[in-house]
């Protein structure tokens, strides 16, 4: 199985049924809040990953993935694509679990007009 089914799979239908359960729940703000922590953990996690990919800790079937590689300082940086899919996708699910817990707020409406 390539990296790309397995979210066509497992994460992208977790994604799905988040969102439909969030329905009428998300406002502007927490999308916002959404992509500030998709960017942080996009930023923490790159470089991780791409010094555990280095290290051996773990690899990619390379011919199974769609490989990215970024030249930054000298140093080749390379992680598939589906893993950065994979940070986005793994730091919305989150979001929109932990906001299926979190109380209802009432909808704030400018009135000021």
């Amino acid at each position: 199985m390539s990296y790309l089914v397995y979210h066509l799979i497992f994460n992208l239908p977790v994604l799905a049924l988040l969102l439909w359960l969030n329905r009428g729940r998300l406002q502007d703000a927490h999308w916002k809040w959404i992509a500030v922590l998709c960017f942080v953990a996009f930023m923490f996690t790159t470089p991780w990953d791409n010094w555990a990919v280095y290290q051996g800790m773990w690899d990619f079937d390379w011919e199974r993935v769609i490989p990215v590689t970024i030249e930054w300082r000298g140093t080749a940086w390379r992680l598939p694509l589906e893993e950065y899919a994979f940070f986005v996708i793994m730091t919305i699910n989150v979001c929109l679990l932990v906001n299926l817990f979190l109380p209802r707020r009432p909808r704030i409406v400018d009135t000021a007009n």
